[in-house]
């Protein structure tokens, strides 16, 4: 038998912790895609006949604000719906076996440079 592998089994997630982690992480990712498309788009959208349109609504910063709120509040909806369902899956089947490998790193020691002390 192996010992550096640790056994253990997902039972349950906590839905709105998992909703908020997934939201942040949705919302950082379209704030690295959606502005700088939104921008380029407002930017060529004044160039042509549509620019009243987008000046009325506050150009490219009032599309970026109104549907990042919009896609936090479906995401986190939509999250949360997944991890109550998750939830309910796991209790079915009696949780996800996960294995871990032993690293011989105590939690106290995350984050440090181990390559470093080893070399």
């Amino acid at each position: 038998m192996n010992n550096s592998i640790l056994k253990i089994k997902l039972k349950r997630v906590d839905p709105v912790k998992y909703a908020i982690i997934a939201t942040l992480t949705y919302l950082a990712i379209m704030l690295l895609i959606f502005v700088p498309i939104m921008l380029i788009a407002s930017a060529v959208g004044a160039t042509q006949d549509l620019a009243g349109g987008f000046a009325m609504l506050g150009g490219g910063i009032f599309a970026i604000i109104f549907i990042l709120i919009i896609y936090g509040v479906i995401i986190f909806i939509v999250t949360l719906l997944a991890a109550l369902l998750l939830n309910f899956i796991l209790k079915k089947t009696g949780g996800l076996p996960m294995e871990f490998e032993n690293t011989e790193v105590d939690v106290t020691q995350i984050g440090q440079d181990f390559l470093k002390e080893k070399y």
